[in-house]
């Protein structure tokens, strides 16, 4: 760092010490600006008089940003002064401030004008970003008659070089101007990066001109009334008088988006599936599929043949296209999830890996490494999904990380650079609430708060791979996002908390401070007429049980800054009728508890309810055997009598879940307890696996040694019908004559579904 940059830094951390203690700091921008000095001087205003000022072309892509920004006319003026003029709007560029990186910058606004200076074009578009967020909304959709900012010295930089938003276009086509609006949204949020998933084993979205099948036949689905268009793999060709979904984009279309991207300091990566999740290329090109012993096709898994020569020429040929579309340095193949049965009994597959000596992870190896040295040989590198590195994996090979936040440092360990997606905080497909009126999601759960709250390095993790970390990434993927309206409202708000832990500083994240911040960057949303999601505003009540009084203690929280208003008598409330929640309070007896977030004076959302069950068996001692499975734990045993129900989301933590095994559950009363009913809380998705159960057998003891078998409930059900992806709850009610006990045992016998893994998920355990 030059002497003259190290001063500037160091007055500016002094000063932004002391300008902490504003309560209501002058500048709320998100993300959050590395330092910020807020001067005792008089505001800059924007006037006729004013110029933009530019040394150099370079510089231009900011210079008439910050034309539209402010929705004015004002004259862009090239210049080789160094000096400011009065009223002027300098822009520079200082190879002082390399220790800022391109993307970093300085903005200093004074009462006599503004100079933005960065070492690259990429700041000085970020620096106009941070002044847009500093002004009006209005000024996002019209012109106002003054424009002011206020007097402050901002220095700024990203922490991670990779701060990406991906969008899975093969499982519903997005159209190009929805496309070149994610972009936008993207650069609003200083995101660099933007992950096209254009190919997948349902959907091709690219033109590639060299093989026209992919798009005559790979881009279009036949719609069939008892399924979702990306539930099935028929394709559509020409002359079936049946109804066709699916779209892809020209050349020309691609260009103009990498065009607009670049226009944006955006990077756009292109994924191409490979050697998995391609059923579509096989419809196209069915000879690329495994052949058996007799040359007679295996079932299409989506996967290519990796003995077969025609698999690697057809997929360079895609790839010398892709390269002229995409400027990009990665290239994105793809690599997860590939079911590598048909290898294991593919006569030709089988004599490769005799030959070398291949498992079947070492040819997925085989696979990718040969598309690593393609890609090398073409100047450009590889980044493929973590499953990549099953087998021997080039050195030179990038990995882009989708598992669980407890994986991370295990795989950082394996030397490779990564970019981290981590599915438990980065999947923007998950539900953001608990609420019943959320729309459908793929599932997994994620709030605004789960994501702004992600640290991405491991703590205690070792330097030398904690600097791996190129960045973090949200993951978009479509299954239930039919359209642009619904993809903004999976993604935003919570882009916004993404972009804090791309840009800001490790160890500076303040959730109170960003929450407030939260309300001037959706009044910026409002105007630009996103449809981002209300999630973040729903009253979430939660019930904690009193281990001692076991009351129910009622806690009613919105993520972002409301006033709530709540009943307990089953009445609808409004803010004119209902109680102001000011603090939990306690219930002593069972009740319905509805909820209202009130924003302005606007009811933001629906009614959210809650039922507080004090029944018999709150707080009881509860083991179950065998143990829950996997990621499923949630609190143990005492999960099922602690009064707080899941709610609708099987994958929000607080759900038992056990896997394709009948399991028991004692629950130990604190004495003898006269009992007549039960009533056992479970989910349904049987798309995902996620059945209820079979039968219940109950029993009851006095000693724990002895058990008395009880009215039995069994299901009736044909297990045969179609799985779907909705999730239903039921609570399985199951009556018997009254009778005391200290325990009462019981069994789940989980549903014999053929050739399927079969879940029990289970919240609560009523008993009366």
């Amino acid at each position: 760092m030059k002497t003259g940059v190290f001063l500037i830094v160091i007055l500016v951390i002094l000063s932004f010490s002391s300008c902490q203690q504003n309560q209501v700091p002058l500048v709320q921008v998100i993300p959050e600006p590395g330092f910020i000095v807020e001067k005792n001087e008089k505001p800059f205003v924007i006037g006729e008089h004013t110029d933009i000022l530019i040394p150099d072309s370079v510089m231009l892509p900011a210079a008439t940003f910050l034309q539209s920004v402010l929705k004015t006319n004002l004259p862009i003026i090239f210049t080789n002064e160094t000096k400011q003029k009065k009223s002027s709007i300098l822009f520079e560029l200082d190879t002082e401030l390399d220790s800022l990186t391109n993307e970093g910058y300085v903005l200093d606004i004074s009462k006599s004008g503004v100079i933005i200076r960065s070492a690259g074009p990429q700041g000085l578009f970020y620096a106009v970003e941070t002044i847009r967020q500093m002004l009006p909304a209005e000024l996002e959709t019209m012109p106002l008659e003054k424009v002011i900012l206020p007097a402050v010295q901002i220095t700024d930089k990203p922490r991670f070089q990779w701060r990406g938003m991906h969008l899975d276009v093969s499982r519903h086509f997005m159209p190009v101007e929805f496309v070149k609006k994610y972009i936008d949204y993207l650069a609003m949020h200083k995101l660099n990066v933007f992950h096209w998933h254009l190919v997948d084993g349902i959907g091709w979205r690219i033109e590639i001109k060299s093989h026209p099948e992919l798009t005559d036949i790979g881009a279009w689905r036949v719609v069939k009334e008892n399924k979702k268009p990306w539930q099935d793999f028929e394709v559509w060709k020409e002359g079936d008088d049946r109804q066709k979904y699916g779209g892809y984009y020209t050349q020309e279309e691609i260009k103009e988006v990498v065009t607009y991207a670049a226009e944006h300091f955006i990077t756009v990566l292109p994924e191409i599936e490979l050697p998995g999740h391609s059923e579509v290329v096989f419809q196209c090109y069915p000879d690329l599929v495994c052949k058996d012993k007799n040359n007679n096709p295996l079932r299409n898994t989506g996967v290519y043949c990796a003995s077969n020569p025609e698999s690697y020429k057809l997929l360079e040929e895609i790839i010398d296209e892709v390269l002229c579309l995409f400027p990009s340095e990665y290239i994105h193949i793809g690599g997860d999830e590939v079911n590598k049965s048909n290898w294991k009994v593919c006569a030709d597959c089988q004599k490769l890996m005799n030959e070398k000596g291949y498992d079947a992870d070492d040819l997925q190896s085989h696979f990718v490494n040969h598309f690593d040295e393609y890609l090398k040989s073409k100047g450009r590198k590889l980044i493929g999904w973590h499953e990549i590195l099953e087998g021997e994996l080039s050195e030179s090979a990038t990995i882009m990380y989708w598992g669980g936040i407890n994986g991370v440092a295990d795989y950082l360990k394996k030397g490779h650079q990564t970019v981290l997606t981590t599915g438990s905080h980065l999947y923007f497909d998950h539900y953001q609430s608990l609420s019943k009126h959320e729309p459908v999601a793929f599932g997994g759960y994620s709030t605004m708060q789960n994501v702004y709250e992600y640290e991405p390095v491991p703590e205690d993790l070792e330097p030398e791979f904690a600097s791996l970390v190129m960045g973090v990434q949200g993951n978009v993927w479509t299954e239930y996002m039919e359209n642009p309206q619904r993809v903004e409202y999976m993604t935003m708000p919570r882009m916004a908390a993404l972009s804090e832990i791309a840009w800001q500083s490790k160890g500076k994240k303040d959730w109170e401070h960003f929450r407030a911040k939260m309300d001037g960057l959706i009044q910026h949303y409002d105007q630009l007429d996103i449809n981002y999601a209300k999630s973040a505003f729903r009253p979430n009540i939660g019930f904690v049980l009193n281990a001692d009084t076991k009351d129910i203690e009622v806690t009613i929280e919105s993520e972002l800054e409301t006033e709530i208003y709540y009943t307990i008598d089953g009445t609808k409330p409004t803010p004119e009728t209902a109680v102001k929640y000011t603090a939990p309070f306690s219930l002593s007896t069972s009740a319905t508890v509805n909820a209202i977030s009130v924003k302005n004076g606007n009811v933001m959302g629906e009614v959210e309810s809650a039922d507080a069950i004090l029944h018999k068996a709150r707080g009881a001692k509860v083991t179950v055997d065998p143990e829950p499975t996997g990621k499923y734990k949630a609190n143990g045993g005492y999960t099922l009598v602690d009064t707080d129900f899941g709610g609708t989301k099987w994958g929000n933590g607080k759900w038992l879940g056990m896997l394709s095994t009948d399991f028991v559950t004692t629950i130990e009363f604190d004495q003898p307890t006269e009992i007549s009913k039960i009533g056992y809380n479970c989910i349904e998705e049987t798309g995902a696996g996620i059945f209820f159960p079979q039968e219940l057998q109950l029993s009851v003891s006095n000693d724990g040694e002895k058990y008395v078998g009880l009215q039995n409930w069994r299901s009736e059900r044909d297990l045969s019908a179609i799985r779907t992806s909705n999730s239903v709850t039921r609570t399985i009610e199951v009556d018997f004559e009254t009778t005391s006990c200290k325990y009462l045992k019981i069994k789940t016998i989980y549903p014999r579904v053929p050739n399927s893994g079969v879940f029990i998920f289970v919240d609560e355990i009523i008993v009366d």
